[in-house]
């Protein structure tokens, strides 16, 4: 960004002005690295589409130029989920200005964003996750395949991110009362009860694997690779491909034990709030989601037991 030539006048370069936005989301807002990332590429895409129009100040920005742009991500073939986010990326940018009072308005207020369509999440069966922890080799060398089946546990067993279980500490793990604690998106903390099965292969794997693989004696990580450093997000993609392979599987991920555990929780007819809760989603709308997908097994088990569920009947 320091190379832009956007500017607010002759005294202030643009990157000034993004740097301190930058801080403002880090410091209020609590954002992860990859979001503000995610931040920075966005704004230095709107800061060259701004050189190119031969705009030499942020207050000539218009709800015009900024229509202008929308229609030209649109028109260079990018999602509409990457589309949002950059329009997002913008309008927080123009919201952070004029709370600073480096604008007196807001060019950004009353765009419209495109709306996103809300993909129904690939969903595994209980049965299907009974046969990937099945599949999971436990004579593995170096106790991996009890690490493996504790970490395959604890995705399911929790409904964790990635990025929660990857951060996960072992004093995170409350055996006496059934929870681990997660910190999610944001940083925000919460706890979500465990079962008894994914507390068990936790409990092995830190009695008698962990202290095998531990390079350095003093951290806290609670999963570690094979040299002794914290699980990679690669690394964790890995573990979960090899196993679900071994159990006849594709397309599996860590996110989709996420999915499966709102899922399955839902089926047996657990209240949208409390799933919500153990999810982190701040909004019950992103839990809804999972309802979709349970009609769609309601359907089905209707189709199935019903006297007049099946077509055939007709």
């Amino acid at each position: 960004m320091s190379e832009s030539k956007f500017i607010l006048n002759p005294s202030v370069d643009f990157a000034v002005i993004i740097d301190g936005f930058l801080d403002w989301i880090i410091i209020e807002r609590g954002l992860s690295t990859n979001t503000v990332e995610a931040y920075v590429r966005d704004l230095r895409d709107f800061a060259e589409y701004a050189e190119k129009k031969e705009l030499t100040g942020i207050e000539e920005v218009t709800p015009g130029i900024i229509a202008g742009y929308l229609r030209n991500l649109t028109d260079i073939g990018l999602s509409t989920r990457t589309v949002t986010r950059k329009m997002s990326s913008i309008r927080g940018l123009f919201r952070y200005m004029l709370q600073e009072g480096i604008l007196d308005s807001d060019p950004a207020e009353g765009l419209e964003l495109p709306k996103l369509p809300q993909p129904l999440p690939d969903i595994i069966s209980v049965e299907q996750v009974e046969a990937i922890l099945n599949a999971v080799d436990l004579t593995h060398p170096r106790g991996l395949g009890i690490r493996d089946r504790a970490i395959i546990e604890t995705l399911y067993g929790t409904g964790a991110r990635e990025s929660e279980l990857l951060r996960m500490e072992t004093g995170d793990v409350f055996d006496d009362i059934g929870f681990v604690r997660l910190f999610g998106k944001g940083k925000k903390e919460r706890l979500v009860p465990i079962n008894d099965s994914a507390l068990h292969w936790i409990g092995r794997y830190r009695r008698d694997v962990r202290p095998g693989l531990m390079r350095d004696k003093r951290t806290p990580v609670l999963f570690l690779n094979a040299r002794g450093g914290k699980l990679s997000r690669m690394g964790l993609y890995k573990i979960v491909n090899r196993w679900c392979e071994a159990a006849g599987l594709s397309d599996v991920h860590p996110h989709t034990f996420r999915h499966a555990f709102a899922t399955h929780l839902i089926e047996g007819g657990a209240d949208l709030r409390a799933v919500q809760e153990m999810l982190g989603h701040a909004d019950i709308s992103t839990t809804q989601v999972y309802t979709n997908v349970s009609r769609g097994y309601l359907h089905e088990v209707y189709r199935k037991y019903h006297p007049r569920g099946s077509d055939k009947e007709k």
